[in-house]
Parts: structure tokens; C-alpha cells; sequence
């Protein structure tokens, strides 16, 4: 017996693809001004606008057409009856079907954070500008473009079980309370923003979500602050009284609705007094960490997820929640999470950041503390963060791949958006390409691209076309990757690229299976980087064929060796600046300049530093060699050496050459041949 008519519709309307568009939850977790979020409202405009034109020849049997056709068509007369109520001048072809769609994916499909105020406030302003419907008030969008901090903050089930060990709070009302603003986000993702009395009913829904969740995101706020400030045994101790109440309601304290009342104890002699003074001090204490750990929230403008958009997650108290975006993209900043005093100098005191060496640096830096400079305290205070963020980076336990050594930003925000993303989710980034080829991030390529995660790496060259304020040697690349329930049978990759162009092009984009990605490189994990497509048959050829030089276990212990090398790493431009003399440096020691670019001090030789970026410029395949003036000389560095030096003085990249005494160059030199020797097999 066939199904009656009216049945099938009615399931063919449940599984709709234009609504099924709209269900989607896609997030730019580093947003800034909104311009990927931009293109994504007209991206998924179109998509759905292509779906509603394709439903009526869906079916062979009866007349169908998409539900969102007529909520279109309501959403449309709606704002027409506003207009004639007052005497608005607005046509019906002026709310063309596109329009009013990219006012609703804007509303409910597109999420956002970034962790500038100002940022948030623009990319509203992006999207409204770019979603302006004649008639139609501007839409609300506080429930999904939210400030804060998208790499720092807590989730739930592991406070909830820490606060329980630690002090036996139980939050669990708080939970529930917050879980039930999922309804209400709802509400305001579902209403259409036709007129302002909608609008203001968005904003008053989302009032009362924030009244729902702030007492939970305050208590989030202070035991995440609590993993920055260095602990100690006070502070240990006041964070328990704090918590089970010792000084009154935890939840009050933590939302400023009460505070620490000090008695001020006078310290006088008999025991009542001293018992008196230790419960001062306690509290003075716990006032203290209060204050502190509120001001750094405030500061950090820590974000926790679950809570901040409570309709994307379900079940936060399951070890494994429910939801989860269907997609992050998003272009992060390319930054190293590690204070770097000649990026945050140079727009507030040039000459330390245009300083030779790291040395001077330091030197110049220690002078504004001697004599108090204001700028020190500020420098010591975004440092000090700095340096929080990082060791909570590596040893919080929320970054294991990509929060070692020397952490990049863009890095952690590739891992966590792999915790924010559905189990068949997808994540889209434009970051550098040492996602891919670097040793720090090696064990977890290696997971996504053995596995079948790894949905497309196209490596570009930045020439300039891109990025024209990066250099363009440097090269980043759209990494594409999957959650653990969405797989592929081989990933689409293109190396060296120079434009959209060459993504049509056969031989530049290609497809690499995870066997591939695993029999190149075996040891470091990394992706094997091949310009052309018959560049990559030949390497997976010949590796298919013949053994690993060095095999080498997790660990990096050597399992079987062909021939073993080891590796030294001869000087660090930085930690190793105090052996670097400068041509000025040397004149004023009394050195003299000799054959070959040499300088001598009775038996005392200096011989020349070369960068590895130096000899690139002795290759002779190079077209030509552009030179900078800028950077052969700077205002307050000395001048290019001359002679036989000035070539090499414009080859180095700070402007200057730099020397070494042969003594501690040749005890390098023979550390450097010995651990080049092989061993025996």
C-alpha cells in the first residue's frame, strides 16, 4: 500500500534542504572586522535560495514546494504592512527573496567571537551594512557575535568535578538554570527581525539568557583565572574558604552582589586576638585573590563555550556533549604566544625595538625600570600575561598537540576548533603553512593526514598578492580537516601555489592518500611537499620501494638506522646574541679590520656570521637580488660596512654584519663535525 500523499509532504518538509541549510551553525572563532563571516552569509544565501529552486522538481507525484518559501513570503508582507502603517516608501522588488534569506542565515546560522571589543562592534557593523533590508529594522546579533578570549576559558563537566574535589561545591542548579537559556536563544534565532517590537523582544529574550548563565559564567571566570595566578599555599587556602562559603555566598561574591567584610583586627596580645588577626588575614587574603582573579577576567576576557552559546551544546555534564558547530573557518592571527619585545616596542619606543642585538635590548629595557619609566610597568604587565598564557598553553592540558614549545597562536586556534566542532563537523583555516611542515606540529598533522581527516592543504606563495604587508617568501596555506566521524579516501593538496587559478590546474592540485602521507615522511609526520603532480608519483614510487634511512620510534629513540645522523643546532641568532660583535663594537675594542672580511686583536680573530637566509642569495638560479635601503641602514644603527663587507652587510637582514671570535666559533665547529661522524650500525 502507498504511502498517502500528505505523508510523504509532510516528511519531505521535515528533511528540506533550504530549512536543513538554516539549521546550520558555522563560527569564526578570531572574527575581527567579520569579512569571512560577511562571505559566508552570501555563500549560504545562495545555497539556499539554489535549494528553494530546486524543490518543486524534487518529487514526481504532487505539487511541493519548500516551507521557507512561505515563511519568505510572510517575513515580506510583514515588513510592506510596517511600511504603509508608516508611510514608508518601500516596493515589494526591493525585498527580493536573497535579501531576506541573508537576514536569516545571518541570524541564525553565522556565530562569532573575537576578543576586541572593537572588533565585535565592527563585524556588526560589516553584517549590517551588507544585510540592509529597505523597511526592516537592523537585525539583532548579540546572542552570536560575542567577546571574548576563544582560546581561554572552561567547560563545564571538568570544573563541575574539580570544584566538587577540590572545595565540595556543587553547581549543578547553576548548570541547569544556564541549559535552559538554550530554549530561549531559540526563540531569538527563530524570529525574523521584521520590525523593531521583534527586534526588542530578541533583546529582552537574551536579556534574560545572560541573567540565566552569568552566575555560572562568573564561577567559570574565577577558576579559570585561579589556573593563571601563581598559586601558593594562601592562596590555595583562600580559594576553598571562598568556595565553600566561608565569607558568604560563593555565587554572590564571585557576581560582586557581596564582598569580604574586613574587621581590621587590632593584634593585640591574648589568644582571642591572634585567632581574631589569622581570620583577618584569611580574609584579606581571599579579598585580594577576589579582586585579582575579577580583574584578570576582566583583562583575559576568558570565554567559555558552553555557556556563552548554550544552544550549540547539549548534555555539558556528559564526558562526551551532544552538538557543536557543523563548521569553524576563519583566518586566526599568525602570532607567537610568547611576549615579543620588538613587535610590542615598535609602536611605543622604536629604538629598543630597532635595536641589533637582543643583548642591547635588554639593556635598553632595564633602563626604563631604573629610572621608572611608566612604560616599564606596562611592559612588565603584558609580559607577565604573556608568559601566564603560555606555561597555562603548554601545561593546562587543553593544547597536548600544538601547545608545546614555541606555541603560535594560529596553532592553538587549529586545536581548538577540533573541540568546538561537531562529530562530523568541518574546520576551514587560512593559516601559515607550518601547520603542515613544521616539527611542532608534527604529531598532530600526523593525526588528521594518516587518519583520513584531512580534507584538502593547498600551500600558496604569498608574492605579494595575497598579503602585501607579509613578506612574500612567506606562505600559508587553506588547511581543511574533519571531525572523527567524517572521513575521506584521499585529500586534494597543491604546493607552492601562486593563485586561485592553479586550483584548476591538474598537475599543480592533486590527491594524496593517508597511506601516502605516511610512507613519505614516517618519522617527523610532516606533509611531504611536492610542486606537481608527477612529483609526488615519483617520491611515492620510490619510497614504496626501498627502506627508511633512520627509522625512529615515537619517542625520536632510532629503531633501525642505515646510516645514523645526528643533528646540532650551531648558534641561536637570539639566545646566543651576547658572542655577536658588531663592526662598532670591535672599533671601539681597538680591533682592526683584515684580509677577508676578518678583523684581529693581537692573537684575538674575528671572523664573519653567515645567516642560513644569507646564502640564498648566492644561488645562482635567483633572478636577481632586490636590495632594500631600509634595511642597510636604520636611524640609530651604524653604517653598512664598506669595502669587501658592504655585500655582505646588505645581504644580512638587519642592516649590519655581525662577528664571532674564532675561538668559540671553531670549539662549535668541532662539536659540530664530531656528532656528524656516523656511528657504527
Amino acid at each position: 500500500m502507498r504511502t498517502p500523499v500528505e505523508e510523504r509532504q509532510k516528511a519531505l518538509r521535515a528533511s528540506d534542504c533550504a530549512e536543513a541549510l538554516l539549521e546550520l551553525k558555522v563560527c569564526d572563532p578570531a572574527m575581527g572586522s567579520g569579512h569571512f563571516l560577511v562571505r559566508l552569509v552570501d555563500y549560504l544565501a545562495d545555497a539556499v535560495i539554489e535549494a528553494l529552486a530546486d524543490a518543486p522538481s524534487e518529487v514526481a507525484w504532487g505539487e511541493y514546494s519548500s516551507p521557507l518559501a512561505a515563511r519568505i513570503a510572510a517575513i515580506r508582507a510583514r515588513i510592506l504592512d510596517e511600511a504603509r502603517l508608516n508611510g514608508w516608501s518601500v516596493r515589494a522588488d526591493q525585498l527580493e527573496d536573497r535579501m531576506l534569506v541573508r537576514r536569516m542565515v545571518l541570524k541564525r546560522v553565522v556565530y562569532g567571537v573575537d576578543k576586541n571589543p572593537m572588533a565585535v562592534e565592527l563585524a556588526k557593523v560589516s553584517l549590517w551594512l551588507h544585510t540592509f533590508t529597505v523597511g526592516a529594522p537592523l537585525s539583532f546579533l548579540d546572542h552570536h557575535l560575542r567577546c571574548g578570549d576563544s582560546l581561554f576559558g572552561e567547560w563545564v563537566l571538568k570544573t563541575e568535578r574539580e570544584l566538587s574535589e577540590a572545595a565540595g561545591l556543587f553547581v549543578r542548579d547553576r548548570v541547569i538554570a544556564a541549559k535552559q537559556a538554550a530554549r530561549l536563544m531559540l526563540d531569538i534565532e527563530q524570529a525574523a527581525d521584521a520590525d523593531l517590537a521583534e527586534v526588542r523582544k530578541s533583546a529582552d529574550a537574551f536579556e534574560g539568557v545572560r541573567e540565566a548563565t552569568d552566575p555560572l559564567s562568573e564561577l567559570l571566570d574565577f577558576w579559570h583565572a585561579c589556573r593563571w595566578l601563581p598559586s601558593t599555599r594562601e592562596r590555595q587556602r583562600a580559594k576553598q574558604d571562598i568556595l565553600q562559603g566561608a565569607f558568604g555566598d560563593p555565587i554572590n561574591l564571585l557576581t560582586g552582589r557581596e564582598t569580604i567584610k574586613l574587621d581590621g583586627a587590632n593584634g593585640r596580645n591574648d589568644r582571642r586576638s591572634k585567632s581574631a588577626e589569622r581570620g583577618e588575614v584569611a580574609k584579606q587574603t581571599a579579598s585580594e585573590l577576589l579582586e585579582q582573579a575579577t580583574q584578570l577576567a576582566w583583562q583575559e576576557r576568558f570565554l567559555h563555550w558552553e555557556v556563552a552559546f548554550p544552544g550549540v551544546w547539549a548534555d555539558w555534564e556528559s564526558a562526551d556533549p551532544k552538538g557543536g558547530f557543523d563548521a569553524v573557518i576563519g583566518n586566526p592571527p599568525w602570532d607567537r604566544l610568547k611576549m615579543q619585545e620588538v613587535e610590542w616596542f615598535a609602536a611605543r619606543k622604536p629604538d629598543i625595538a630597532l635595536a641589533q642585538r637582543a643583548a642591547d635590548r635588554k639593556r635598553m629595557i632595564e633602563a626604563l625600570r631604573k629610572h621608572n619609566d611608566p612604560l616599564y610597568e606596562e611592559y612588565e604587565s603584558a609580559a607577565q600575561h604573556a608568559n601566564m598564557a603560555l606555561a597555562l598553553a603548554r601545561d593546562g592540558g587543553e593544547y597536548p598537540l600544538l601547545g608545546r614549545g614555541d606555541v603560535n597562536i594560529y596553532s592553538l586556534f587549529v586545536e581548538r576548533a577540533q573541540r568546538l566542532i561537531r562529530p562530523d563537523g568541518i574546520v576551514g583555516l587560512l593559516v601559515p603553512s607550518g601547520i603542515a611542515s613544521d616539527k611542532g606540529a608534527a604529531d598532530f598533522f600526523r593525526s588528521v593526514s594518516t587518519s583520513g581527516r584531512l580534507l584538502a592543504l593547498l600551500d600558496f606563495e604569498n608574492k605579494g598578492v595575497f598579503f602585501p604587508d607579509v613578506h612574500n617568501s612567506f606562505k600559508f596555506c587553506a588547511f581543511v580537516t574533519s571531525a572523527k566521524e567524517r572521513t575521506v579516501i584521499n585529500a586534494r593538496c597543491g604546493f607552492f601555489l601562486k593563485g586561485s587559478n592553479d586550483l584548476e590546474d591538474p598537475e599543480r592540485v592533486f590527491a594524496l592518500t593517508p597511506d601516502e602521507f605516511a610512507l613519505v615522511n614516517p618519522n617527523t609526520g610532516t606533509a611531504p611537499i611536492f610542486r606537481t603532480k608527477r612529483d609526488a608519483e615519483l617520491t611515492t614510487a620510490i619510497y614504496g620501494r626501498f627502506p627508511v634511512l633512520v627509522r625512529r620510534d615515537d619517542e625520536g629513540e632510532i629503531v633501525k638506522a642505515a646510516w645514523p645522523v645526528r643533528y646540532l643546532r650551531m648558534f641561536d641568532m637570539t639566545n646566543d646574541s651576547n658572542l655577536f660583535w658588531t663592526r662598532e663594537r670591535l672599533e671601539k675594542d681597538g680591533a682592526y679590520p683584515t684580509a677577508g672580511s676578518r678583523w684581529q686583536k693581537g692573537k684575538k680573530e674575528f671572523v664573519p656570521l653567515y645567516e642560513g637566509k644569507m646564502v640564498q642569495a648566492f644561488n645562482h638560479r635567483a633572478a636577481s637580488v632586490v636590495v632594500n635601503p631600509k634595511n642597510i641602514h636604520r636611524p640609530g644603527q651604524p653604517e653598512a660596512l664598506s669595502n669587501g663587507t658592504r655585500r655582505g652587510a646588505r645581504i644580512c637582514a638587519r642592516g649590519s654584519m655581525r662577528f664571532i671570535s674564532c675561538s668559540t666559533a671553531s670549539r662549535i665547529a668541532m662539536m659540530f663535525a664530531i656528532s656528524s661522524t656516523p656511528f657504527p650500525s
